[in-house]
């Protein structure tokens, strides 16, 4: 396709085809965009381009395929902008989360620090530093039901003093 031809066939086709776009998105600035993109891509194609059949049908099935192109960016870009959103507030809710824990924490060691000796004892190699009840027996010189029974009253305990906190 020379240039001369190609000058023609923009003369005689863009303000069909800006209209059958503009039909499609209902916006001008993009509906001449879409024209542009398939003339360009028209001409960056010429010397391999084949047209079959009538060329106002080929210049159709491009404005279709640049509004399905347009379409498929469009929401994807939404849903983009969605995912965004929902990470922008799961950060926000993430800070709060932290607030909470954190304050939450600090509740349960005051707590834990008003247990009697053995039980607090108990609690922090079970909770704090990850022993078994077998470990914790091994190390305090205890049973294994001595372990369970401190275990169950401090975790009764902090369920009452923290029923309602947070």
């Amino acid at each position: 396709m020379t240039a001369q031809e190609f000058e023609k066939i923009y003369q005689e086709h863009a303000r069909k085809l800006f209209r059958i776009c503009l039909v499609f998105v209902k916006n001008e600035e993009i509906a001449a965009e879409m024209v542009q993109d398939i003339f360009c891509s028209m001409w960056e194609r010429r010397n391999t381009l084949t047209i079959e059949g009538k060329l106002e049908n080929y210049l159709y099935r491009c404005a279709k395929h640049q509004y399905y192109n347009f379409y498929r960016n469009t929401k994807t870009e939404e849903r983009h902008r969605e995912e965004y959103a929902k990470s922008q507030q799961k950060e926000e809710n993430t800070t709060e989360d932290i607030i909470l824990f954190t304050q939450t924490t600090d509740r349960i060691d005051q707590l834990v620090e008003r247990m009697p000796d053995k039980r607090r004892e108990v609690y922090k190699l079970s909770r704090q530093k990850g022993f078994t009840n077998k470990e914790i027996a091994q190390h305090l010189l205890i049973s294994e039901k001595t372990v369970k029974n401190h275990l169950t009253k401090s975790l009764a305990y902090l369920k009452v003093n923290l029923k309602g906190y947070g």
